[in-house]
């Protein structure tokens, strides 16, 4: 098959050549294989860049030496992925929008800032008094200079420097970090839309692995506290707020290469977007967990999910906290103290659940048998006594933190 391109061909040698008509002409050429191959030869020793037209499509050629390849790569504008200036206004970046890139917000106040996609990582700088959500972050969100802002996030690591009075509802698949920070107040990722599930597979996170509550301070001061956990009466909702409608309109700035930092007074609805935003707890993706820091009273319950790609009911006790991962034989017969599930941890990673409430082991059973009709040992393990528990739960949890369950 011929396709029309247009290929820059070097001129013939002249001691009269117009330098700039060097550098402008170009020859229009009809492409298939054989002459493919004979353009590449004649640009040896030049890197060239052209582009192939065929069937309504275009097609991006880099030709180096004698080699030819097609080029993958997408123009990439850093307006399209920035947020800046915006003042007592509100950007909303839907699914689809980010695609796993680098995002930058700065230089903001009073701004509501709402990202539904799985992003690389993102930078916060110099903002007040908003309130922003990056849904799924796969590498580091990195808050620095701010105050006053709230903001939901799940990411695999979180670093604050120079922050004040921040709250931070947090999914962090690593020991979240603070830094000459002060008012640092955290609690758990709470929230669900079409699509999160995937957009946190896209991130490389898992629901389950959330160290939201277990902070490093790097720069502690003797008699002071920088950071706290939030009362396990206040949610996301006492914070922010989210369109009532299940459709979720996209709002007042659309970031483009003619990004101008400044917002409408009246909001422009571009187009519907059905994406049944919620931010309450019973709904979300992530489950709610108290956090290791509450000291557990009555009962405690080691619970493990082996892979079995269905999802279970939650106990009605109270979940502080929660593992995924890979666990080998030996694992398995050292929390389980028997090797009946050695076969079951080799299907593919478990989850465990820390529970903890009065008669929280026959709670869990009961649920376990609802799950599970025929074979409960093949796919929910549940602790038999508290005195076991105990042990199991320790064991679990601190082989995870290890890292030795991973």
């Amino acid at each position: 098959m011929e396709m029309e391109t247009k290929v820059p061909v070097a001129p013939e040698s002249s001691n009269h050549t117009d330098p700039s008509q060097q550098a402008t002409d170009v020859d229009t050429v009809k492409l298939n294989s054989s002459s493919l191959a004979s353009a590449t030869f004649a640009l040896r020793g030049q890197a060239q860049h052209y582009t192939v037209e065929g069937n309504g499509q275009a097609q991006h050629y880099t030709v180096e030496g004698n080699v030819c390849y097609r080029d993958k790569r997408r123009t990439v504008d850093l307006h399209d992925y920035t947020v800046e200036g915006i003042k007592d206004g509100e950007v909303w970046k839907m699914p689809g929008s980010v695609g796993g890139e680098q995002l930058l917000v700065q230089n903001c106040c009073n701004a509501r800032i709402y990202v539904l996609d799985h992003i690389n990582s993102v930078n916060m700088d110099n903002c007040t008094n908003c309130t922003v959500v990056f849904s799924a972050v796969r590498g580091s969100v990195f808050l620095r200079e701010c105050k006053e802002c709230v903001c939901l996030t799940a990411c695999g690591q979180l670093r604050t420097r120079d922050c004040w009075k921040m709250n931070v509802f947090l999914l962090c698949a690593t020991q979240p970090i603070i830094e000459s920070s002060t008012s640092i107040h955290m609690g758990c990722y709470q929230l669900t839309y079409t699509g999160l599930e995937g957009h946190l597979q896209e991130a490389g996170l898992s629901c389950f692995n959330n160290n939201w509550s277990d902070v490093h301070d790097f720069t502690p001061v003797d008699g002071e506290t920088n950071w706290c956990l939030l009362p396990f009466t206040v949610t996301v909702q006492d914070y922010m707020t989210v369109p009532s409608h299940r459709y979720c309109p996209v709002i007042t700035q659309a970031l483009s290469r003619h990004h101008t930092g400044t917002v409408p007074s009246y909001p422009v609805v571009l187009e519907p977007a059905h994406i049944d935003l919620s931010l309450a707890g019973d709904t979300s993706v992530v489950p709610y967990t108290w956090g290791p820091h509450k000291n557990p009273s009555g009962e405690s319950c080691l619970v493990t999910l082996f892979c079995d790609s269905q999802q279970s009911q939650r106990p009605a006790c109270l979940l502080l906290q929660t593992k995924e991962g890979l666990m080998g034989p030996a694992d398995a017969e050292r929390v389980f103290l028997s090797s009946s599930y050695n076969h079951f941890v080799g299907r593919g990673p478990v989850v465990g659940l820390y529970y903890d409430g009065p008669n929280c082991i026959l709670s869990c059973q009961r649920v376990a048998v609802k799950v599970v009709v025929t074979d409960l040992t093949g796919l929910v393990y549940v602790s038999n006594s508290p005195a076991m528990a105990r042990s199991q739960v320790d064991d679990f949890f601190r082989h995870a933190q290890l890292g030795l369950l991973c």
